[in-house]
């Protein structure tokens, strides 16, 4: 039997050759019913307003970029690809998961032949972040750029939900305290304990006292927690202590500023040897 397929009403039909031959016996077929013309019309007015208000959106989008684009350009001075001007003095937070931080002593321009990057200076240990940019392939700041440049072993860890209730749980000499037995773990691993002894004074000075973790975390989450500070560098445990709320009971202190610029004063200590 011979069929044809025919396109009727948003379906895909048969039509048999024996459906106009009269007398025909065979049973109608059942079909679905038109859509009516109301309803096509309301849904064509639907979708053109739809898509009306789908262009407006996007149209806004593109506005506000732009917007957002000139105003960066005439209210700051020009910015470097990873966020900063490379002659100011910035903002740079080396804790995990964050952008934002301690201010810091620009390296010295004579030096920038001698590092990749301004932010490698005290590689591995006391480095800044790596530069996602230059992980990419291309950083347009190259020496100048804040950012490390020098091949890290590792992604940067990063402390999970459970870890940062634990943290913020925590009060501020607690916390201290727990940061600076990995810190002098891995200055003296990497050989700088003389140099850190600063960072780590303030450490043992305003963590005496504080109350033992093991009272307070539990030990599969101290264990947990351990395994992860083990995996940060000395710049990154020395961010969770300089970023701690000082809005909670017991934080608000000088001593993350006066922590901050140690850290500052310890890289320069890794400043490279100058030919005379």
């Amino acid at each position: 039997m011979a069929m044809e397929l025919e396109y009727r009403n948003t379906f895909i039909d048969v039509k048999e050759e024996f459906e106009d031959m009269a007398g025909s016996s065979s049973k109608a077929r059942a079909q679905s019913s038109p859509p009516g013309r109301v309803r096509r019309i309301s849904f064509s007015l639907e979708a053109a307003s739809e898509e009306d208000a789908m262009r407006s959106y996007v149209g806004t989008l593109s506005q506000k970029t732009a917007d957002l684009t000139k105003k960066l350009q005439e209210d700051q001075t020009p910015t470097t690809a990873c966020g900063s001007s490379p002659t100011s003095p910035m903002s740079w937070d080396d804790s995990p998961g964050s952008q934002v931080g301690v201010e810091h002593v620009p390296v010295l321009a004579e030096f920038f032949p001698l590092l990749p990057s301004q932010g490698s200076l005290g590689h591995p240990e006391v480095c800044r972040r790596p530069c996602i940019y230059f992980i990419a392939g291309h950083c347009e700041n190259g020496r100048a750029c804040a950012y490390c440049h020098m091949e890290h072993t590792e992604k940067t860890p990063k402390l999970d939900k459970r870890q940062r209730t634990i943290i913020q749980g925590l009060t501020r000499p607690q916390l201290l305290e727990l940061v600076m037995h990995f810190c002098r773990s891995k200055a003296e691993q990497a050989g700088f304990l003389e140099e850190a002894r600063e960072i780590l004074g303030l450490l043992a000075q305003e963590s005496a006292g504080a109350r033992p973790l093991a009272q307070v975390v539990a030990d599969r989450d101290l264990r947990n927690l351990h395994k992860t500070l083990a995996r940060m560098n000395f710049s990154n445990l020395i961010g969770l202590v300089t970023h701690q709320s000082p809005n909670r009971v017991g934080n608000a202190t000088p001593s993350a500023d006066l922590l901050a610029a140690s850290l500052e004063q310890l890289r320069r200590h890794f400043l490279p040897a100058v030919r005379a």
